[in-house]
């Protein structure tokens, strides 16, 4: 098995709500710029260093995202896409949690883990519904 690790991970790790021994550790995990944008926009610098050492501890492989967003995704980190996959997924998130303002992030992370086959580890209930009315695979944290 292959494993998307949302940001919401990394930061239940260093809060110690979960420990690195609750991964699964059958198979590599991977990241996409999101995730670092996520953890680099972290205002206190002491957490965002330690964000950073769980970042590299987990160590996974970046990969881009399976679609481009205007203000969100890096020239060189997204894929063009049809836009259907994610505009569907970002719809039912919007429905779930009234549209928060990090919702197109989240979807691409998701999205990654949908047309890739990956599982997506997260503590977010709301996207991990969403993935698995997708048809995705998640590994749910409930903290």
């Amino acid at each position: 098995m292959s494993y998307v690790v949302d940001t919401n991970i990394f930061n239940k790790l260093v809060d110690g709500v979960i420990c690195a021994e609750d991964l699964p550790s059958d198979g590599p995990y991977f990241s996409t710029h999101v995730q670092i944008d996520e953890i680099n926009n972290t205002k206190d610098s002491e957490r965002r260093a330690r964000l950073f050492l769980m970042f590299a501890e987990v160590r996974p492989q970046v990969v881009p995202t399976e679609s481009f967003v205007w203000d969100v995704s890096r020239w060189d980190q997204g894929k063009w896409s049809d836009g259907v996959l994610f505009e569907k997924l970002k719809q039912d998130l919007d429905a779930l949690n009234k549209s928060k303002a990090n919702n197109a992030r989240d979807v691409l992370i998701a999205e990654v883990a949908i047309v890739k086959g990956f599982t997506l580890l997260t503590a977010d209930s709301d996207l991990s519904i969403v993935v698995k009315n997708h048809g995705g695979q998640v590994t749910f944290f409930k903290t």
